[in-house]
């Protein structure tokens, strides 16, 4: 945990600054903490830019209030059950590993807007089996699209997979990004 560390750095600082020699001061010449908050900001950001332009776009191309909210509700969900399981792991929020998770959303944005909008098609009033009860047709269309999104979401994250064979610095630096993939 970056921030912890930076923080803890500058508590040892103030320490010892007392028993430094007269004159002598340590001054910081990098300083991650800002850029980590940065780092922060900017996942909280694009997750909320995300969410509401997926809730416009799916209500423009769908009409329906409810295809919008269920994917709007995902995306949050997704993003607490990353953290939680990075924390279950013992996985640090670092920079690449919140780019990692940014790579990740909009893979369950596709996947979400896809199961959805073939949702909306089978509940239309024409589609065939509408005698059918309704959770039986979105069941269906969920079945129907699960294979081929399961298969692209795959590729996606096998093309990562070379990450993880890194060793050294270049592992430390890339398999977060990967694994929370």
């Amino acid at each position: 945990d970056a921030s912890a560390l930076v923080k803890s750095v500058r508590e040892r600082l103030d320490e010892l600054a007392p028993g430094l020699p007269p004159g002598v001061k340590v001054v910081a010449f990098y300083d991650r903490s800002a850029l980590i908050t940065r780092a922060v900001s900017t996942v909280e950001k694009a997750l909320l830019e995300a969410t509401v332009l997926v809730v416009i776009l799916l209500l423009l191309f769908l009409g329906d209030i409810r295809a919008a909210v269920v994917v709007a509700v995902m995306l949050p969900f997704a993003a607490l059950s990353t953290f939680l399981l990075m924390r279950f792991t013992g996985m640090s929020a670092n920079l690449m590993s919140l780019g990692g998770l940014a790579i990740a959303m909009g893979m369950l944005v596709d996947a979400a807007a896809v199961v959805v909008e073939n949702a909306v098609s089978r509940l239309a009033p024409d589609a065939p089996g509408a005698h059918l009860p309704r959770l039986h047709r979105v069941f269906a269309a969920a079945r129907e699209v699960a294979r081929p999104v399961a298969a692209g979401i795959l590729i996606i994250c096998l093309t990562f997979m070379p990450l993880l064979t890194l060793q050294g610095l270049e592992g430390k630096l890339f398999a977060p990004v990967a694994l929370t993939i």
